[in-house]
C-alpha cells in the first residue's frame, strides 16, 4: 500500500510540473519539485534508500523530458546521496536551513545540467543568461521547498497514522 501512495504522489508531481507549472513561469523558470522530493527523500528515508529513491525518481524525470538520460538521474541522485550521508549531522528543520540547502543543490543541479549541455552535447548556451536563470531557479526552489517539505511531513503523519505496520517498514 505504502508503494501504491508513493506512486501515486510521484505520478502527480511529474503531471503538476509538467503541465501545471508552464502557467507559473517566472522568467521562463518553473520549480522544481522533483529536485525537492529528492532531497526530502535523501533527508528522511531510512538508511540508504533514499539515495535509491533519488535516482530512480530522477531517471523517470529523464525518460518523460526527452532530453539528454542520465543528467537528472546524476544530479538528483548526487542530491540524496549528499542529504543521505549528512542527515545526522545536519538539521534540516525550518524554512531557512530547508530554503538554503534547496538553493544550494538547485545551484549544483544547474551545473550539472550545464555541464551536461556544454560538454556532453556539445551545445552552446550563453553564459550570463545561463547563470542568472540558474541563481533565480535556486530562488524559485528555495521557496516552493518549505511549502513542500511541510506537505510531505503532514503526508507522511497521515500514512504512519493510516498504514503504521507497513509505513515503519519501508520509510
Amino acid at each position: 500500500m505504502i508503494y501504491l501512495f508513493f506512486s501515486l504522489l510521484l505520478f502527480v508531481l511529474f503531471s503538476i510540473q509538467t503541465a501545471l507549472f508552464e502557467t507559473f513561469l517566472l522568467g521562463g523558470i518553473a520549480p522544481d519539485l522533483i529536485l525537492i522530493t529528492a532531497v526530502y527523500c535523501g533527508i528522511h528515508f531510512k538508511k540508504n534508500s533514499g539515495i535509491w529513491v533519488a535516482i530512480l525518481i530522477g531517471f523517470f524525470q529523464d525518460c518523460l523530458s526527452g532530453g539528454l538520460l542520465g543528467v537528472n538521474s546524476l544530479s538528483k541522485g548526487l542530491s540524496g546521496l549528499f542529504f543521505c550521508a549528512l542527515k545526522d549531522k545536519i538539521i534540516v528543520e525550518g524554512i531557512i536551513p530547508i530554503s538554503f540547502f534547496i538553493f544550494v543543490t538547485s545551484l549544483v543541479d544547474g551545473m550539472i545540467y550545464f555541464l551536461a549541455m556544454t560538454s556532453l552535447l556539445g551545445g552552446q548556451v550563453k553564459a550570463g543568461f545561463f547563470f542568472s536563470s540558474v541563481i533565480l531557479f535556486g530562488v524559485y526552489n528555495a521557496v516552493v521547498a518549505p511549502f513542500l517539505f511541510y506537505v510531505y511531513k503532514k503526508a507522511k503523519g497521515w500514512v504512519y497514522f493510516k498504514f503504521p505496520s507497513q509505513a515503519l517498514k519501508v520509510i
